[in-house]
């Protein structure tokens, strides 16, 4: 089953929530500097309108550190629209140090080069960052269709021509000059430098009047474009005030208290979900132990330790009769509320069909045909069953594309049982399902697991394998059954360490022990 799932599993780990802090480090850094260069360069020979925009830039860049450290506490909001936001965030932030790096150097002859330098810089981070927050819109308000589309093609292609048009103002002053004096000046051609910014807002409108998304989210997008604009049209006369990126950023302040709010309580709903789809699932399981105590022919433990996501896995055991033991090892594709709904279904299948006293043959045969009748979603489930002779150890078990079973004789080592595997169950209706006789000595140790034990990985990518399983099971071979589970999950961990695994630990151990329980008529009052 792992291959069906191995590239939507290495899809989902790959780790990029290492831009989140990075993000933040970097907000933090930039802030260190403007602080520190603010100090050496000090504050003579600059003017008080100079100073409001420098004070402006370093409270905004504060106030990006402090929005990239809550993106990093808010480990629920870890994904793509995160990012993509912490990155949005970190641009503005670097757009507001090189706008009071620019005053920092403003009318300091020596730095006439330093001073184009970081205009240029400034300029070409102003076209980044308009990109990016056209990238989030699309994601936030759904922006997926032809015109949409085409439109972002155009931007990418713009992007490029545009940023070499800033880098043009080191060598010719298309946009703006530094004079002798080493004073910054826009030149008469300076409009072109917006063509890229106007032509966004153009195509950011026309998708608001078709978005599907609510009145609310599209209010936030136009604040991006109100805000700056009416900050643009009100300090356009008055040389020294420039609060641009500030305004971007009380928009991008807007962004993180809306629509993150959203976010945040359709996370806390299907977390709820999940959560209770995860609580139904363990309760589905058998979960007392010891399991018929008064039963000395055996020994049983079971346990199912989650991954990630709520899966598929089930395990299960019960007396048909005084004499049969029923045991059931099963695993569902997918993952999620369908994959626990399925799994409690097959379950309650398999073990009404085992009750009427078929042969584990028969029954799997009979669940296929019964899931295969309404499988819509093309589900399946891969089982191992099998039925237990306590008076002799007479082991009937069939095999529906499940993991090998592992078996230990007395005195012996646990080894992998391999035989031909049947079908899985959902798969195609009419298959039969063969069936093998074993007959276990007492004293035997049965071993059944789901494919999230040999399959889990390491940081490396690499399995953790039948050879590790198999030795941490041999290492404590004369354990309880409730030893053996604990001996190979703390192998597992030890193994993975902190990496995300996607499927359950799934494991149940039985020991035949042979001895038959005291003939009730045998009993002798006290």
């Amino acid at each position: 089953m792992n291959n069906v799932r191995q590239l939507p599993q290495k899809i989902q780990s790959l780790d990029l929530s290492w831009m989140i802090p990075a993000g933040f480090g970097l907000s933090c850094a930039l802030l260190a500097a403007s602080v520190i260069l603010l100090f050496v360069r000090g504050t003579s020979g600059m003017e008080n309108i100079w100073m409001f925009s420098i004070g402006a830039d370093v409270f905004c860049l504060a106030v990006c550190v402090m929005l990239s450290f809550s993106c990093v506490l808010n480990y629920k909001n870890r994904n793509d629209h995160t990012r993509v936001f912490v990155t949005l965030l970190t641009v503005n932030a670097a757009a507001l140090f090189l706008d009071e790096a620019a005053w920092l150097v403003q009318g300091i002859a020596p730095l006439r080069l330093l001073n184009r330098i970081i205009n240029v810089l400034f300029f070409m981070i102003g076209l980044v960052l308009v990109y990016l927050f056209w990238q989030y819109l699309r994601r936030v308000l759904k922006m997926e269709n032809s015109m949409m589309t085409a439109a972002d093609g155009i931007l990418n292609l713009l992007l490029i021509p545009s940023l070499l048009l800033c880098a043009v103002n080191l060598i010719y002053p298309l946009y703006f000059s530094v004079d002798a004096g080493g004073y910054y000046m826009r030149t008469d051609k300076w409009y072109i430098s917006q063509v890229y910014l106007y032509f966004a807002i153009l195509i950011v409108i026309l998708e608001l009047l078709m978005s599907q998304a609510s009145k609310r989210d599209k209010l936030v997008a136009i604040s991006f474009i109100a805000i700056p604009l009416a900050n643009q049209a009100l300090t356009q006369t008055s040389f020294g005030i420039s609060t641009q990126y500030a305004a971007m950023l009380v928009s991008i302040v807007l962004i993180y208290g809306v629509l993150f709010a959203d976010r945040e309580k359709e996370f806390s709903t299907t977390e709820t979900e999940l959560g209770v789809a995860t609580r139904i699932q363990a309760n589905m399981l058998p979960t007392t132990f010891p399991f018929l105590p008064e039963r000395s022919e055996f020994d049983l433990y079971a346990s199912m330790t989650p991954a990630k996501e709520v899966g598929g896995d089930f395990y299960d055991f019960f007396m048909v009769d005084e004499h049969h033991l029923a045991l059931v090892m099963a695993d569902v594709s997918g993952k999620g509320i369908p994959a626990a709904l399925f799994m409690m279904a097959s379950k309650i299948l398999i073990k009404n069909r085992v009750m009427t006293g078929e042969s584990p043959g028969k029954v799997l045969r009979a669940v296929n045909n019964q899931i295969c009748e309404n499988n819509r979603e093309d589900m399946f489930v891969t089982v191992w069953l099998g039925i237990l002779d306590l008076r002799d150890g007479t082991l009937v078990s069939a095999n529906a594309g499940h993991e090998y079973p592992i078996l230990m004789a007395p005195d012996g080592d646990f080894e992998l049982q391999k035989s031909k595997h049947s079908f899985v169950l959902g798969g195609m209706p009419g298959i039969k399902y063969r069936e093998t006789e074993t007959v276990l000595p007492a004293g035997s140790k049965l071993f059944l697991y789901t494919d999230g034990v040999p399959e889990a990985e390491n940081q490396d990518e690499e399995q953790y394998g039948y050879k590790r399983f198999l030795e941490a099971l041999n290492n404590q071979k004369n354990g309880t059954p409730q030893e053996l589970l604990a001996a190979v999950e703390n192998s597992v961990k030890g193994f993975v360490k902190d990496y995300i695994q996607f499927d359950d630990l799934t494991m149940l151990c039985v020991h035949y022990t042979g001895k038959k329980e005291e003939n009730p008529d045998e009993r002798t009052d006290s």
